[in-house]
């Protein structure tokens, strides 16, 4: 099935190989996979498959999309969303069908998944909030990120300012924000994902070889950022009535997405 949505995730040995994956029944979006061991030791991936596409590219996360996106610039033109995903989010496919859904009727450049109450967060902000569809933020987090192909293309030189990716998420509402206004970025909260593990523990943070927060200090003070946090925006649409208006639009949006 021919999709203009497309998720990217960093993949390894200890990523959990979802059904969603391997078999693209029902499947709003195509699959694919960034390497990032240096050697591919999970069997599945080593078949031919219409379901998935693996790249080998051996890398930290952010540095091996922009790789991705300069070897194979056709992407920005075959596909209008994206979605970044860890390999540490946890979801089902009907929950990714439902999130390609929301972002095309946000109108929005940016947006991500709320966070489940019980997940391992760095903001507060990002996690759900009851009785509310969508929320306008100042910036997404870089664990789960969608992003049209115009904020793909607008935000692919920061891709590897870091190799932590701290800071970066901070700059990208600025520029986000600058280009399509202050309703530009969000976070939808009906279909929250799980983040399985803490923030900042996984093995390649070892292998930054400054620390992460010299790196995010860096991105602050080459950018000149200033808000140094993650927050909704002071807009008449994040007022409590306003959220639950949306509450009841993007829950029957996830009725009209199911079916579809």
């Amino acid at each position: 099935m021919s999709s203009r949505n497309l998720l990217i995730m960093p993949f390894g040995n200890q990523s959990l190989l979802s059904s969603w994956i391997t078999d693209a029944a029902n499947r709003r979006f195509n699959v694919l996979l960034l390497y990032y061991h240096p050697q591919i030791t999970q069997p599945e991936l080593l078949q031919p498959s219409t379901a998935f596409r693996v790249c080998h590219l051996k890398d930290f996360k952010w540095w091996m999309i922009k790789d991705l996106f300069d070897q194979q610039p056709a992407l920005l033109e075959t596909y209008d969303r994206f979605f970044f995903p860890d390999d540490d989010i946890v979801m089902a496919r009907e929950k990714i069908n439902c999130l390609f859904y929301f972002f095309e009727r946000s109108r929005t450049e940016l947006a991500q998944p709320a966070l489940t109450r019980n997940s391992f967060k760095s903001w507060k902000a990002l996690l759900q909030k009851r009785l509310s569809g969508i929320r306008y933020m100042n910036t997404v987090e870089l664990m789960c990120p969608m992003m049209t192909s115009a904020a793909v293309r607008q935000l692919l030189p920061t891709f590897k300012l870091t190799r932590s990716g701290y800071g970066i998420d901070l700059l990208w509402g600025e520029m986000v924000r600058k280009a399509a206004g202050d309703r530009s970025i969000a976070v939808f909260d009906t279909q929250p994902v799980y983040h399985s593990k803490p923030v900042g523990k996984g093995e390649l943070y070892k292998k930054v070889p400054e620390s992460v927060f010299a790196e995010r200090d860096r991105i602050f003070s080459d950018y000149h950022i200033t808000d140094q946090e993650i927050h909704s925006m002071p807009l008449p649409e994040n007022s409590w009535w306003q959220q639950w208006k949306s509450y009841r639009q993007y829950r029957q949006y996830a009725v009209d997405c199911k079916a579809q």
